[in-house]
This record gives structure tokens, C-alpha cells and sequence, in this order.
């Protein structure tokens, strides 16, 4: 069978299976390009690797328990409908969870349960979700076994699982959703997946000559002294570094394995500094991270980068030892905060007795690391700052009233997921007496910092890492 037999067939198979009432909906919106493709099982570790989507994992109470589930975000300002993916013999595998990331590119809130299709504890996440600030109420659920049914509150339909057939079903999936696709923005495709590869490996013209010109997918050619590195630049940074670094395994009796491995980096001279605790963004403590502690050392600081994942990998490993960055997504899922910010604990403590430390600390984390930055907060009030980028408040009233640190929070605009938290935790820190300052960028996205070149981002990294230094300098110093 040829390729164009076969596309014909497929079609004609696609059409005698779907119902007619979703095929009449569907074909109209099949001509509008899809922003995704139908993974095969075969493609799901590798897009996972490659995704910049923003998940995270999520226990939902059940009633006997929790159901653990994966919740993908979408780039975008306003808030989404919500899309549960299942299937009748699998539950929370790497195949489902690349499906939702590509559900995630059309602008749908994302979420895989670990459940069957069918089971109780589908509709028990469902719901939850729906609860999200993010979330605009509406929902469907796409179960894949042979076929991929779609099952909307006003309509049902099935499609043949094939990559033909996908952009019928995601059509029909929007029209019934009233999901408006222009809203979404667009990262660049498989961009941690090609962090750092040869030009010629990604198909461009090498660089220009350092400076403020255009780089590959237009980041500028190098990295700028006084900026953190971009995507593309942070392995380089790292390597190149003229500070003094060094990883070293600080004791952390009864916290997970014992110990957490974590990059130290100093800065130039020999005076004392003061100490920072760099807080990892969902991918875990990648070269991304380390670029930023090496830019925090360059600005006058001791950096400690821990490695939360230290001895969740292959062997006993840490990050260094993941296949890739999905690999160290799915050990979040055994990241406790009760663990996480005990650890986070001993690393400052540990900072803190350097010989160069001065004495005053703070916490500086992105994402969920951001969330810890103020978790942190809330458990030392010895703490002298705290700065977080795109991460949630406490939403316990007692734990906020626990803060004592000044903080600062940076987000973007098109960041409905966290950024609709801004309001609350501002009201909440004017109601306690808590002195937050927050900034939310038009048009920026979730991690603007590492995806510094996307829309309003490079405009936001600027102007954030601009507050950031001053404030950490009135606090630190």
C-alpha cells in the first residue's frame, strides 16, 4: 500500500468509525493546522526529554487516600479548560504523559491520574483540577485504547489513533471546548532536547562574534556579563567559569539519603560574602541552574546549588545520572516538602559556617523551587530574603504568618497557572504585614529566565535580575 493509498484509507476508516454529529464539527476545524502530533509509545521518551510544558505532580485526596497525578500547564494568560487522558489498560505511563504534553501545545490544561480509565479516582482529579485559578471550569476526558474517544459535558466522538486523524480530534476537541488556540505561545520545538548542541547539529550557521547580535533562534551570541545564561548558553557558562567551585555531599542525617550534593561557587577576592540557597526549577539542578549559582558568585555572592534528586538516580545517582530531564521530573514525584525544605535547611546551615559567609543568608528559587523559597521563609525566620521566581505562595495563613523575610516575586503574564496567585498572596502578605513585593511581565512566560529570547521574556530578564541584584545587596550586604 502506498503512502497515498493508505492515507486514503485511513481517512475513510476515520470517517466510518466517528459519529456523524462529531464528524459535521470536526471536519470544519481538521483544515486548521494542530500544534501537536500524536506520539507513538515509541516517541514518548523522547519528547518528554525534549518538552519545555510545565508539569507538576499533584496528590489528590480520594477519600481511602491519595491518586498521584501529573498536571501539565500551557503557556498562556488566560485561564484553560481542562483535558483528562486515560486508557483502559495503562495508567500513568510515559506514552499517556506525552500525549498531554502535546494536548498541552493546543493550550489544555493537561493531567494523567494514576488510575484506569473508568475508575472513581478519574473524576476525583478531574474535579480537583477544575479548582485550580487556572482553570476556566470547562473539561473533557480522552480515553486511548484502539481508538480515541472524547467525551465533552455536550457531545461525545471517536477518532482512529493515527497521527491523520489527530487534528480531527484536537479540532473537535477546541470547538467543543471554545478553546481559543491564539492565546498560546509557542516555544521553541525540542528546545532542552537541542540546549547546547553544535549549530551545525541543529541545522543554523554558527554564531556571530560575541556581542549583543542576533544567535541561534535569537538569542544573543553569547552570554551578557551582567544577565544569567539563556538555555543555549548555560552549559558553556558552567564549563568556562574562572570562579572557584566545588560539589561537595553536606550531611543531612535522617533527610533522604543522608546527604545532599550541591555545587558551591564563590565569588572573586577573599572578603566575606553573604550566602545564597539556589532553589531547583521542575528539571531538576541542570546545567541551567548551576549557570544561575555562577551568576549569583559573579554578583558578590557564595551560591550553594543543591541537588534535591541526590540519590534518587541510577546507582545511588543524582541528576547527573537521569537519561534525561524527564528522568528527573518523574523523581519529583517523591520529593515530600516536609523532606525538601529540611534539606534545604542543612545546605544554608552549612553555608553559613563557610569562612567567608558573613552571616546573612537568603533563598532564590524558580518554579517549584520558587514554592520553596517561600517555604523556606515560613520555617527560618532568620532568614534575610527571599526571591522567587514564578513559584506559589504559602496557602496556609499560619505558615505565611511565619515569614519574616522580605520578598520579592517575579512572574509572568503568560503564566495563568502561577501568576493567578499574585493577587491572593498579596492580599494575604498586606492582611499578615508581610512585605511582598511582586512584578508580573506582559507577556512573559513561565521560566522566562532560562527562555530569555520568547516574547516579552528578554524584557522581564532584564529588569527582574536588575531587581534581583539590588535587592539581594540591601539585604546581604
Amino acid at each position: 500500500m502506498n503512502g497515498h493509498t493508505k492515507y486514503l484509507f485511513l481517512a475513510l476508516i476515520t470517517f466510518l468509525l466517528m459519529p456523524m454529529a462529531a464528524w459535521d464539527r470536526a471536519a470544519g476545524e481538521s483544515a486548521r493546522p494542530a500544534y501537536s502530533v500524536l506520539p507513538s509509545p515509541d516517541e514518548a521518551a523522547t519528547l518528554l526529554n525534549a518538552t519545555h510544558h510545565h508539569g507538576e505532580w499533584v496528590r489528590v485526596p480520594n477519600g481511602s487516600g491519595d491518586t498521584l497525578a501529573v498536571v501539565t500547564y500551557p503557556d498562556r494568560r488566560d485561564a484553560a479548560a481542562v483535558v483528562v487522558v486515560t486508557a483502559p489498560d495503562q495508567k500513568l505511563s510515559p506514552w499517556l504523559r506525552a500525549v498531554a504534553d502535546q494536548l498541552t501545545s493546543e493550550g489544555f490544561i493537561a493531567v494523567v491520574p494514576d488510575a484506569y480509565a473508568g475508575a472513581a479516582d478519574v473524576s476525583t482529579v478531574k474535579q480537583y483540577v477544575l479548582g485550580h485559578p487556572a482553570s476556566n471550569g470547562k473539561s473533557a476526558e480522552i480515553r486511548i485504547s484502539s481508538m480515541i474517544a472524547i467525551d465533552t459535558p455536550a457531545q461525545d466522538a471517536q477518532f482512529a489513533l493515527s497521527k491523520d486523524a489527530w487534528p480531527a480530534a484536537i479540532g473537535f476537541l477546541s470547538t467543543s471546548l471554545g478553546n481559543d488556540r491564539s492565546t498560546v505561545v509557542n516555544m521553541p520545538a525540542h528546545a532542552h532536547a537541542m540546549q547546547e548542541a553544535p549549530p551545525a547539529a541543529r541545522g543554523q550557521a554558527p554564531p556571530p562574534a560575541p556581542g549583543r547580535g542576533a544567535g541561534p533562534r535569537g538569542y544573543p551570541a553569547g552570554k551578557l556579563e551582567n544577565l544569567p545564561a539563556g538555555l543555549f548558553t548555560a552549559k558553556s557558562t558552567v564549563l568556562r567559569s574562572t570562579l572557584k567551585s566545588e560539589w561537595v555531599d553536606i550531611p543531612t542525617p535522617g533527610i533522604y539519603n543522608g546527604r545532599i550534593h550541591t555545587r558551591v561557587t564563590y565569588p572573586q577576592g577573599t572578603g566575606n560574602a553573604g550566602v545564597i540557597v539556589v532553589m531547583q526549577h521542575g528539571p531538576g539542578a541542570d546545567e541551567w541552574m548551576q549557570a544561575v549559582g555562577d551568576q549569583l558568585s559573579r554578583e558578590g555572592y557564595i551560591a550553594l546549588v543543591p541537588d534535591l534528586h541526590t540519590g534518587f538516580g541510577r546507582n545511588g545517582g543524582g541528576y547527573e545520572s537521569f537519561d534525561g530531564p524527564d528522568g528527573a521530573f518523574a523523581a519529583n514525584a517523591n520529593l515530600k516538602p516536609e523532606m525538601t525544605v529540611a534539606a534545604y535547611k542543612a545546605v544554608r546551615a552549612y553555608g553559613l559556617k563557610l569562612p567567608r559567609a558573613n552571616g546573612k543568608s537568603a533563598a532564590l528559587g524558580f518554579c517549584m523551587g520558587g514554592s520553596n523559597a517561600w517555604l523556606l521563609a515560613s520555617e527560618v525566620p532568620e532568614l534575610n530574603a527571599a526571591v522567587v521566581y514564578y513559584g506559589t505562595h504559602p496557602t496556609d495563613e499560619t505558615a505565611f504568618a511565619r515569614v519574616k523575610a522580605p520578598v520579592l516575586g517575579f512572574f509572568g503574564e503568560d503564566d495563568a497557572r502561577v501568576t493567578a496567585t499574585v493577587a491572593p498572596a498579596t492580599e494575604m502578605a498586606k492582611r499578615l504585614g508581610k512585605n511582598f513585593e511582586s512584578k508580573v511581565y506582559p507577556h512573559a512566560t513561565h521560566g522566562f529566565l532560562e527562555f530569555q529570547d520568547l516574547g516579552g521574556n528578554a524584557a522581564a530578564t532584564l529588569d527582574s535580575w536588575t531587581r534581583t541584584v539590588a535587592f539581594l545587596k540591601q539585604h546581604l550586604q
